[in-house]
């Protein structure tokens, strides 16, 4: 870093031939390769690979590792000499080397040692849902539903935003009204729908399984092995 008296640029003094240096309120003028940072590592606390995501009202701790110019790397340090700053606050914050979530999105973490500010570490910070609505097969919402005895009928859940986790689990407050399971299929198709082989040869054949949110799952039989048989592609 150069060094400026009254706005005039000096070079580090020589005497007989030896690099010197001076002291400025305590402190070296011109740092040497010992002193002068050249890359900061953002890691976990514990030293192992940083964190790749950021859980829902969770928090992750980090830790910072300074390279120097002569080569040689500082001790794992979590807030004595490092700054840290969260790129944006409305997504996660920064207290002390403690990254807590706010909302979801893209975390930018930087670290600051000695001057030299580190790449930011991205961490993907989970969405919560914001919303939860049941819908009819053709997309319309449902808020009530009546069965005849033996009747079922499929419903879909959308979870929004999509970011979030789609992941729920439904219930029926009075079991003895009715209960709830994995989607039933409402057709099966098989195209083609007949065929004609020789001795030796083979085809294929689609299965579509209706509504696609239904367990795709099947067994495929053939009613006289003796004329041909049946397998499932892996």
């Amino acid at each position: 870093m150069p060094v400026y008296v009254n706005g005039v640029e000096i070079g580090q003094p020589y005497l007989n031939g030896r690099l010197m240096n001076a002291l400025y309120n305590g402190r070296k003028v011109w740092a040497t390769p010992a002193d002068t940072v050249t890359g900061v590592e953002i890691l976990a606390s514990d030293g192992k690979p940083a964190p790749t995501t950021l859980p829902i009202n969770g928090s992750v701790e980090l830790a910072a590792r300074a390279t120097y110019a002569d080569g040689h790397k500082s001790e794992l340090l979590t807030m004595e000499h490092v700054f840290w700053k969260s790129l944006d606050e409305s997504v996660a914050t920064v207290s002390g080397n403690t990254v807590t979530w706010v909302h979801g999105g893209t975390a930018m973490i930087t670290a600051k040692i000695g001057g030299f500010t580190s790449a930011a570490l991205s961490l993907a910070a989970g969405y919560e849902p914001e919303s939860v609505s049941v819908l009819d097969d053709a997309g319309k919402p449902v808020e009530s539903i009546a069965l005849r005895v033996g009747e079922s009928v499929n419903l879909r859940v959308r979870i929004l935003p999509e970011a979030a986790a789609q992941e729920f689990t439904a219930s029926i407050k009075d079991t003895a009204i009715a209960s709830t399971g994995a989607a039933k299929p409402a057709g099966i198709t098989v195209t083609p729908e007949s065929l004609t082989l020789r001795v030796g040869e083979t085809a294929s054949l689609n299965v579509s399984i209706l509504p696609d949110y239904a367990p795709q799952e099947y067994e495929a039989t053939i009613k006289n092995i003796e004329i041909a048989t049946a397998s499932k592609e892996e």
